[in-house]
């Protein structure tokens, strides 16, 4: 479909629905990119939705199907629970809106598949919110291993892990299977393995383990799982919903080791590392980019808006890694190895 790019540029004017939580990391972000202008917000919460709409200075909808009527609205942008998602996103795109929707893209590989194929019938733009591959450390690892630095890469360990499951209340939507699957992969392990197709290419097979330690027995909170790249690195993927904070990346090679978190990086060579498995390391430290990830990363969507391209991290992006995480729960159900397939195809935006 082709898409009419003759309009002036100038600020896109996006509406924000889902204003609590991590919602206001959002608009922390939205704020940072002059190229988006919020003129409206949705919140079933009367106190998120008052909030925000006084912080833009912007009209504040009854519904988000009032929110999409509006004539004062380019684009979307959805920080709203898994399983509204689809329903919501084809909403938008039938009213003519591009949408910038908050990982998962869906709960389903069916979901994300329809709602992937919606956007480019439409000719309009989606992207979905991984934006830990905005990072610095995401660009510094990517620099390093392109650089060959590691030499050959031989595996990888994924640790996503945060102890959620004491601040949820027992009513909560990521504690029900149904609309929260495979619950701290979904929500945390989703990131290291974006992650990884971004440094090293796409898993293709997996083989899963979980348990409930936390949580009622049907709502698993602790996995670990055997990840594959094609026929290079095969890595492993601890993510609990149980346990501290941990999130980070290492990738080992011939020739050196890097670790990567959302804010730090680290790499020693392998001639500088002695037999004890010390030595000295090249550091950085991003903690004071704070939110940067996040901004860039709504900047790369107004980019892709005003230029009628596909951003990265656009919807097949996103359902591949969302397939991953799919195999991973029927490997679980299963108790055996599963092939992830490639759902990649070629944007339909002129």
């Amino acid at each position: 479909m082709s898409v009419d790019t003759t309009k002036e540029r100038g600020p896109v004017r996006v509406a924000i629905a889902g204003l609590g939580g991590h919602g206001k990391t959002i608009q922390a972000a939205v704020e940072r990119v002059a190229d988006l202008r919020v003129t409206a917000v949705f919140d079933p919460a009367e106190a998120e939705a008052e909030a925000a709409a006084s912080r833009f200075g912007c009209a504040r909808a009854a519904s988000y199907e009032a929110m999409l009527a509006r004539d004062d609205v380019d684009a979307v942008v959805l920080v709203t629970p898994n399983h509204l998602h689809r329903a919501q996103v084809e909403a938008a795109l039938a009213a003519g809106l591009d949408v910038f929707v908050e990982k998962p893209i869906a709960n389903t590989v069916a979901d994300g598949r329809a709602m992937a194929e919606a956007a480019d019938a439409a000719g309009q733009i989606m992207m979905v919110g991984h934006n830990m591959r905005f990072s610095r450390t995401a660009a510094w690892a990517r620099e390093t291993l392109a650089a060959g630095q590691l030499g050959e890469v031989v595996s990888f360990e994924i640790h996503f892990s945060a102890a959620n499951t004491r601040h949820l209340a027992a009513d909560a939507w990521r504690l029900r299977p149904d609309q929260c699957p495979l619950l701290p992969v979904m929500q945390l392990g989703i990131h290291g393995i974006d992650l990884i197709h971004f440094l090293l290419g796409p898993i293709d097979e997996v083989y899963a383990f979980a348990r409930s330690v936390t949580t009622r027995p049907e709502v698993t909170d602790s996995v670990t799982a055997a990840l594959r790249v094609g026929d290079g690195p095969i890595g492993t993927m601890v993510s609990n919903y149980c346990t501290q904070v941990l999130f980070e990346i290492r990738i080992a090679g011939t020739d050196g080791t890097l670790r990567m978190t959302p804010h730090t990086t680290w790499f020693r060579s392998t001639e500088a590392t002695d037999g004890n498995g010390d030595g000295p390391a090249e550091t950085a430290d991003f903690r004071a980019y704070d939110i940067e990830s996040y901004a860039r990363q709504m900047e790369v969507f107004s980019e892709a808006l005003l230029n009628r391209v596909a951003p990265e991290s656009d919807g097949w992006s996103g359902l591949q890694a969302l397939a991953v995480v799919e195999a991973l729960q029927q490997s679980v159900q299963t108790h055996a190895p599963q092939s992830v397939p490639m759902l990649r195809e070629a944007p339909l935006i002129d």
